[in-house]
C-alpha cells in the first residue's frame, strides 16, 4: 500500500500545490468580502440606493431611520419622520393603527409578521396601499425592527401594463397569421382556376402538386389560430388535416386505398411542423400516386411518435415499390428532392425501404436535444 502512495507521489505534490492556489484565493476574495460588509461607505450606499422603500424603528415604535425611496413614497422628509412615533404619525389611518400596535407587541415579543398589507397616507393626502415585511436585527445590544415595503398599487400597475402589451401582440400576432393564411388560400383558388384551364395532364398533375404544397402550409397557419398556443401546433390535428385533404383530391370516394393512421398528440413549434408537414404531403401523395396498381387494394399507413428527444414520422404502403432502374439518391423527381432537402432543414435522418412496397422513416430531433448536442460538438 505504501509503495502505492509512494509511486503517485508527484500526483499529490502538484494536486496539493493547486489546492493550496486555489484555497489562498478564496482566503483572499473572502478577507475583501468581510472588508467590504465592513465598510460604513458600503453600507450606506447600498441603503441610501436601494430602490425599496425601507424604515427602520425600535421597540417603542419610534422611527430610527429611512431611505430615499422611502420618503418619495410617503412625501416625508427624513427630518419629519425620525425620532416620531409611527403611532402618532398621520400616515397611518386611525383604522390601522391598532393592527400596527399589535404588530408592534410582537415585535416586542420577539416574533416578526409580514407580509401585511396597509395603507399609508401620504403628505398630499393620497391612499396607497403597501405591504410591510418585519425583521429584528440588533445593533449594539438595541434590538430594532428593519421594515421592508413593497407598493402593491405600483407592482399592479407594472403588472397590468405588461399584460396590456402582452395582449396586444398576442393579437397582432395572431392577426398577422389570419392574414398569412387568407393569402394562402388566395393562392390555392388561384391554382384551382388555373387547373381547370389546363390541358396537359402532367402540367395539371405538377400544378396539382404545388397546390398541395401550398395547402399544407395554409392548414399549419390554419391550425395556428385555433391553437392556444401562438407558435405550436397539435402535430397530429394537423396531420388529420393534410390526410384529409389528400384523400378528397386522390380518392374523393370510397375506393380501393385506405388510410391507416397512427399518430399521438404532439404540440409541436411551427419550424419543425410545416416542413414535416410537406414531407407528410410529399410521401402520402406519391403513394397515392404510383404505388398500387388500378383496381388493386391498397393501404397506406402513417405512423407519428413522440419521444423524449426525437420525433418519428413514418410513411408505408403496400404497393409495388420503387422500379428498379430509379435511384433515389439521384433521381430527379422534385417531391422526392424536396423531401430531402426538408429532412435536411430540420436535421432529420431518413430511412427508406423501396421494394416490397416503399417505408419512409424520418426521425427529427427536438429542438432542445438538438441545442444540447451542438453546444457539445
Amino acid at each position: 500500500m505504501q509503495e502505492e502512495y509512494s509511486h503517485m507521489g508527484g500526483g499529490v505534490t502538484e494536486d496539493s500545490d493547486h489546492f493550496e492556489l486555489k484555497k489562498s484565493f478564496l482566503n483572499e476574495y473572502e478577507m475583501l468580502s468581510d472588508d467590504i460588509r465592513n465598510s460604513n461607505q458600503f453600507l450606506n450606499l447600498l441603503l441610501d440606493q436601494n430602490p425599496d422603500p425601507w424604515y427602520l424603528y425600535d421597540l417603542k415604535g419610534f422611527l430610527i431611520d429611512c431611505n430615499q425611496s422611502f420618503e418619495d413614497l410617503v412625501g416625508y422628509t427624513r427630518v419629519d419622520l425620525v425620532g416620531k412615533c409611527f403611532l402618532q404619525l398621520k400616515l397611518l389611518p386611525l383604522i390601522q393603527r391598532a393592527r400596527a400596535k399589535i404588530i408592534l407587541d410582537k415585535n416586542a415579543a420577539g416574533m416578526i409578521s409580514g407580509p401585511d398589507e396597509f395603507e399609508f397616507i401620504t403628505k398630499n393626502g393620497e391612499l396607497i396601499n403597501v405591504e410591510l415585511k418585519n425583521s429584528l436585527i440588533e445593533i449594539k445590544n438595541r434590538k430594532l425592527v428593519l421594515v421592508t415595503i413593497r407598493d402593491v398599487e405600483k407592482h399592479l400597475k407594472k403588472e397590468k401594463e405588461l399584460e396590456s402589451r402582452t395582449e396586444a401582440r398576442e393579437k397582432m400576432i395572431e392577426e398577422l397569421y389570419r392574414q398569412i393564411e387568407k393569402n394562402l388560400q388566395i393562392v390555392t383558388s388561384l391554382m384551382n382556376l388555373q387547373k381547370a384551364h389546363m390541358r396537359d395532364d402532367k402540367d395539371a398533375e405538377l400544378l396539382q402538386d404545388t397546390h398541395n404544397r401550398v395547402k399544407s402550409i395554409r392548414k399549419a397557419y390554419e391550425k395556428l389560430i385555433q391553437s392556444p398556443e401562438l407558435t405550436r401546433i397539435n402535430f397530429a390535428e394537423y396531420s388529420k388535416s393534410i390526410l384529409s385533404g389528400l384523400l378528397s383530391t386522390y380518392a374523393p370516394e370510397p375506393g380501393n386505398i385506405g388510410l391507416n393512421v397512427e399518430l399521438e398528440d404532439t404540440f409541436m413549434d411551427m419550424g419543425t411542423s410545416i416542413p414535416l408537414g410537406m414531407i407528410l404531403t410529399e410521401l402520402v401523395s406519391n403513394s397515392f400516386r404510383h404505388a398500387f396498381k388500378p383496381n388493386i387494394m391498397g393501404e397506406i399507413k402513417i405512423i407519428f411518435k413522440n419521444y423524449p428527444d426525437y420525433y418519428v414520422l413514418r410513411v408505408q404502403d403496400n404497393g409495388d415499390g420503387f422500379p428498379d432502374d430509379v435511384n433515389f439518391d439521384r433521381t430527379h423527381s422534385l417531391g422526392l428532392q424536396l423531401v430531402k432537402s426538408l429532412v435536411n432543414q430540420i436535421d432529420g435522418n431518413m430511412k427508406r425501404k423501396l421494394s416490397g412496397g416503399t417505408c419512409f422513416s424520418i426521425e427529427v430531433p427536438k429542438l432542445g436535444s438538438l441545442e444540447l448536442d451542438r453546444i457539445y460538438e
